[in-house]
């Protein structure tokens, strides 16, 4: 199983050292690239060597909404989670909009949410890649199946005369295959 690597931003020693601790039972293989300057941030967001983020909202040289900015600017499937003391609804709000997964307040009774957030997290981002993946994979054969149409259609006005029940065959379940792929893409999850 590959280990987790969460990408920690928090300028506050024992609040790192407490999220680590509420995590690593959740995740044994765990390991935790702690963030503690904009310099070590801007290099680990470039190498995007991480899973997930676990960020603070205030923090001595930047915000938690810059974080996220610049987490999805370089990778919009990257989850990031706010785990904050002090952050308020509004800010919540605004973070949600801008693609947030989810939003902790940092008390006592909460840092058990942290694991189960992160969970989710990470699951719903592997389901959307699959999900991406799987629909890439589609398109392709669709794209694929309108080649052969298009390429036997002008085979056949090369030719100029009649086509034969062979390539009119090949042009019908070819012309069928393209519109259950089509009907197919249509019915995928977006999210």
């Amino acid at each position: 199983m590959t280990p987790l690597r969460i990408l920690l931003i928090d300028d506050n020693p024992g609040d790192r050292a407490l999220a680590i601790r509420a995590l690593q039972p959740a995740f044994p293989s765990l390991q935790v690239i702690e963030i503690l300057d904009q310099g070590s941030l801007k290099r680990a967001i470039q190498a995007k060597n991480f899973d997930v983020v676990v960020t603070d909202f205030q923090i001595r040289w930047t915000t938690g909404i810059d974080v996220l900015l610049a987490v999805k600017e370089r990778d919009p499937n990257i989850p990031v989670i706010m785990f904050t003391d002090t952050g308020t609804e509004e800010i919540a709000v605004e973070a949600m909009k801008l693609g947030l997964n989810d939003y902790i307040l940092k008390r006592a009774d909460r840092y058990t949410r942290l694991p189960g957030a992160v969970l989710r997290a990470t699951n719903d981002a592997k389901t959307h890649a699959e999900l991406e993946y799987y629909r890439n994979i589609r398109f392709d054969d669709l794209h694929q199946a309108l080649s052969s149409i298009e390429e036997i259609s002008y085979r056949l006005l090369q030719n100029q005369s009649s086509p034969d029940q062979a390539d009119l065959q090949q042009i019908y379940d070819q012309a069928r295959q393209a519109t259950q792929l089509l009907q197919t893409l249509i019915e995928l999850p977006t999210e």
